[in-house]
């Protein structure tokens, strides 16, 4: 029993020593399997690791490129604008000078042109004093005047638009007189005495002039009233120009008892070479009493006896 029982015991020793070693070789088996998984862990770890870090470099690389490129850029736009700037300047600058040639060579033409119209004028001027001094300016007496009748025309609104620029309005203010020179029934001639004219802040004096009725229509009513005037200009008395005045009346220009409003009617109406003329005036006629024509005829010459022939265009054309 007690053999039995110590090979028991040593048997059983044996097999519990050979147990604890499978289990020892077990784990350690198991332990180099767990430091192998975490080892390939770690290595593919730093495997995403780095190649995130890759990436990365690669961004940045790509982000200096860009910004490498957008420097390139910004410099070539700043050398292309640069560029357009200097021709822009250059092409300003040529503009600048054909606008200032043609200024002046529109000066040079303007000059030209006021010169050969002063030339014309005064050659006109010369005929008309000559007329005048011959009794031939204002024609013939047709009819025999028994009253002294006055006609005074104030401009109430009238403009005076540049004819060479429509968009350049002025106003023309001021008045003109009349004396009655010849009148019958189907013909009425007035002989200007004096005039004060504004336009465009320049002023106007009358050397001389005369107006005439006519009809503005078929029936043959003398509504109408034709202005030719010499004007001189205050500032630059050198300077002369041919005003034509052509006004329309609700009634005949014979009948006319006091003041009535007429219409200036452009574009027949106008300072030549200057303004045309268009607006509203009043038109009064004063008829003086028979003692005021004593008076008159024995006084100083009214200059009635200066003959008057409305021969200068008169026509409707605005020419």
């Amino acid at each position: 029993m007690d053999k039995k029982f110590v090979f028991f015991g040593i048997t059983a020793s044996i097999l519990l020593s050979g147990s604890f070693g499978i289990v020892s070789l077990e784990e350690s088996f198991a332990q180099t399997t767990s430091d192998k998984d975490d080892s390939e862990r770690f290595e593919k770890q730093i495997e995403k690791i780095e190649e995130k870090k890759q990436r990365a470099e690669e961004k940045l690389k790509k982000l200096e490129q860009k910004k490498e490129k957008l420097e390139y850029d910004r410099k070539r736009l700043e050398e292309k604008l640069m560029e357009k700037s200097n021709d822009y300047k250059e092409k300003l600058k040529e503009i600048k000078e054909k606008y200032q040639n043609k200024i002046e060579l529109n000066r040079a033409n303007d000059v030209e042109k006021f010169l050969a119209l002063s030339e014309k004028l005064d050659t006109r001027t010369q005929k008309i004093l000559e007329k005048i001094s011959n009794g031939d300016y204002l024609g013939k007496k047709m009819g025999k005047i028994t009253t002294d009748e006055t006609f005074e025309l104030v401009f109430d609104s009238v403009d005076a638009i540049s004819i060479g620029n429509n968009s350049e309005i002025s106003l023309l203010t001021g008045f003109m007189t009349f004396k009655t020179f010849d009148k019958s029934k189907l013909n009425l001639k007035l002989e200007l005495q004096e005039c004060d004219i504004l336009v465009d802040d320049v002023p106007y004096n009358c050397g001389f002039g005369k107006a005439r009725a006519i009809s503005s229509d078929n029936a043959g009513n003398k509504d109408s009233l034709v202005i030719i005037a010499f004007l001189e200009d205050n500032v630059i008395e050198e300077v002369h120009s041919t005003l034509k005045i052509y006004l329309n009346s609700d009634s005949p220009i014979n009948e006319i008892d006091g003041l009535t409003q007429v219409s200036i009617l452009g574009p027949q109406s106008k300072i030549s070479n200057l303004w045309f003329l268009e607006g509203d005036a009043t038109l009064t006629k004063i008829i003086s009493s028979p003692n005021e024509i004593t008076n008159n005829a024995t006084g100083e010459n009214s200059g009635a006896d200066i003959s008057v022939d409305l021969n200068e265009d008169v026509s409707l054309s605005g020419n």
